[in-house]
């Protein structure tokens, strides 16, 4: 039997690509849900919901990272199925030198509104500030991961997430331990970026060597526009819910949720490398006016072979997962966690149709949806917010009417 499965990773491409990218994420999503346990045990259902809220803000900073990661991988692919590697050189010279004034720019302004948030979301400032080091590494981690995305170079690319991944468990939970609190935990944050940063561009290095053969970037600029939109208003989906319970519940019910919302989100960053793959290689039979749908069919089997069991799991033995990754404090949710694996398992489909989408040409009737479904949820979760079970209800309902209507958008798409 696993020689079979074997022979069948080695024989399609479509499923070798996903196993690799799984496999590093999973080593990096394990890394990532190891170093919450840890915060949520060491820091309590309080100050674990404030190291949560802000890193919901590092959610928003992961747009740039995504819209420009998947920019740069969608002409890079194209670039390498023409085989015209002087064009990948002259893109990974330019995108460095411009995002890295984006990244100083965009870093004073974090810097600027740091208080302010602060006050929203009733933390102290320090750890805020140091958000600001995760804003300009993940810019720039985009130019690399885009790169060997593109170059459908997944093992490199899987090794990037791993040590993302894994460098915060080493220096999380000591900095903690040291006293640092909060603003100890945020810190090994910004280490673990850095250094996935510095790793990724080594290992492009050989992409800046071929003579630079130049193009008009408008292309790609005008690409993220679109491209931009859409993870703003997806990741603005996915974390909006966390920071409108930070700032009218209490403490300690914030952290409840944070750590149902982490527990959730072991269903998206499990299934995401599905989506990542299916985009590179969506948009290189796009480009080559081959059929495409079959490519977004298997994708969608594959998420729902990850999924099913998780959610099983967390129906049947909610308590003994809860106790394990959190501890006998954090109790409380278990009453909901089967619940809110519903509306987690139902995002990781619509994450699933917007890769598939964004790999082709911009869809206007595509943002308007999601654009609708952003204003409609925030003026639901400030109408609806008097207990977890009212907001774990209304988010499963909005998923599920979001999840049809870009079904019914997807079988009007041509397949070709």
């Amino acid at each position: 039997m696993l020689t079979k499965y074997y022979r069948l990773l080695q024989q399609s491409t479509f499923l070798r690509d996903n196993a690799i990218l799984f496999t590093g994420l999973v080593l990096s999503g394990a890394g990532g849900f190891v170093y919450h346990f840890f915060m949520g045990r060491m820091l309590g259902p309080e100050d674990y919901g404030v190291l949560y809220a802000l890193h919901q803000l590092i959610y928003l900073f992961l747009i740039l990272l995504n819209m420009f990661q998947m920019g740069i991988a969608k002409f890079t692919s194209q670039f390498s199925t023409q085989q015209l590697y002087g064009k990948i050189s002259y893109l990974a010279h330019r995108v460095l030198r411009s995002y890295f004034y984006l990244s100083l720019g965009g870093s004073l302004l974090f810097l600027l509104l740091s208080p302010f948030i602060a006050s929203y979301l009733h933390v102290t400032l320090l750890p805020v500030l140091l958000l600001t080091g995760c804003l300009f590494f993940i810019i720039l981690i985009s130019i690399p991961r885009g790169i060997m995305q593109g170059l459908q170079y997944f093992i490199l690319l899987s090794v990037n997430n791993v040590v993302e991944g894994l460098v915060k468990v080493f220096i999380g939970p000591v900095l903690v331990f040291l006293g640092y609190g909060v603003a100890g935990a945020v810190g090994s944050i910004v280490v673990t970026f850095a250094a996935a940063a510095f790793l990724g561009f080594y290992h492009i290095r050989s992409s800046y060597r071929p003579a630079q053969q130049s193009f008009s970037l408008k292309a790609l600029y005008t690409y993220n526009i679109p491209l931009g939109l859409m993870l703003l208003s997806m990741t603005f989906f996915f974390i909006v819910d966390v920071i409108i319970v930070k700032h009218f519940l209490s403490g300690t019910e914030a952290g409840y949720y944070s750590a149902l919302a982490l527990l959730g989100k072991i269903l998206f960053f499990g299934s995401a490398s599905i989506g990542q793959v299916m985009f590179s290689k969506v948009a290189a039979h796009a480009s080559q006016n081959k059929p495409h749908k079959h490519l977004f069919y298997k994708s969608a089997l594959l998420t729902f072979l990850f999924i099913f069991p998780v959610v099983f799991a967390y129906f049947v033995f909610p308590e003994l997962i809860v106790s394990i990754l959190f501890g006998q404090q954090f109790l409380p949710i278990v009453p909901y966690l089967g619940l809110f694996s519903i509306y987690m398992g139902l995002f990781c489909f619509i994450y699933l149709f917007a890769y598939y989408f964004s790999s082709l040409k911009h869809h206007v009737v595509f943002l308007m949806i999601l654009f609708f479904f952003n204003v409609l949820q925030v003026v639901l979760l400030y109408s609806f917010h008097e207990s977890l079970t009212q907001i774990i209800t209304l988010m499963i309902t909005l998923s599920l009417i979001f999840f049809i209507i870009l079904y019914i958008l997807f079988t009007r798409v041509k397949d070709a």
